[in-house]
């Protein structure tokens, strides 16, 4: 069984699942036996283009959301720009979610775009362990744009398409020294509505502890400049991260 094809058949249980559709009712849909299926899914068979097409097209499912699988060597050097802070395959983003009381680890994946103007992201979020992220709570896509000062990323739930998350990240002065940023979008459960909470993201993963727990959450100073601006203010990370 290749790592490839499983991953692949990973997703596409993923996503099924996730429409509530049963390895019967999906079969059927793209004109396969349940057997055929149930190997796509755990990978004891490879996928032809074409079927893989008619699932991402029966799912409403970008296709690059089942084959971004990078190989556990991956080799990064020279396709990312250069000049930016986000010059690599991959970053780690960390952020306090209030409604469960504990810090939030996502992990971000890029590469470049068809077009070349823009990054592609792909975003796990709320992942076990960085080294399985494909057992996360919720897969985002998009695009990111890095400036000189300031990256924007524009990503859209592949779950729910009106699902939108907005990052923008202020670059660090010191290229070891984590992004500080903020992440708005829609929230959940106890309220539906517009949200946004500061986030980190570094280089490298972070130790978990209570100095990266502090500088994830909110402050006095981010109250203070809140009640004096009426805006949610997101300075640079703290001087420990700079040790």
């Amino acid at each position: 069984m290749g790592s490839i094809s499983y991953h692949v058949g990973q997703r596409i249980k993923k996503y099924r699942k996730s429409r509530g559709y049963t390895i019967e009712q999906f079969s059927a849909m793209i004109n396969k036996s349940k057997a055929t299926l149930s190997k796509y899914e755990n990978g004891t068979i490879t996928i032809d283009i074409e079927t893989l097409y008619d699932i991402s097209r029966a799912l409403n499912v970008d296709m690059k959301c089942f084959i971004d699988y990078q190989p556990p060597i991956f080799h990064t050097e020279h396709i990312l720009p250069q000049n930016f802070y986000f010059n690599q395959a991959r970053s780690y983003m960390y952020y306090y979610d209030g409604r469960i009381r504990k810090l939030v680890r996502s992990l971000l994946c890029f590469s470049p775009s068809v077009s070349g103007e823009n990054i592609d992201v792909m975003l796990y979020v709320g992942v076990e362990s960085f080294s399985d992220p494909d057992r996360c709570q919720h897969l985002f896509t998009g695009e990111m744009k890095p400036y000189d000062t300031i990256t924007h990323m524009v990503l859209y739930n592949q779950i729910n398409e009106a699902e939108k998350m907005y990052i923008c990240m202020l670059n660090p002065m010191q290229n070891h020294a984590p992004a500080v940023g903020l992440l708005s979008g829609i929230g959940s459960t106890p309220f539906f509505a517009p949200i946004a909470l500061k986030t980190l993201i570094s280089k490298e993963p972070l130790e978990e502890n209570e100095k990266l727990m502090n500088t994830v959450k909110l402050d006095k100073d981010d109250y203070h400049l809140l009640k004096y601006y009426n805006m949610l203010v997101v300075n640079r990370p703290a001087a420990l991260f700079l040790e």
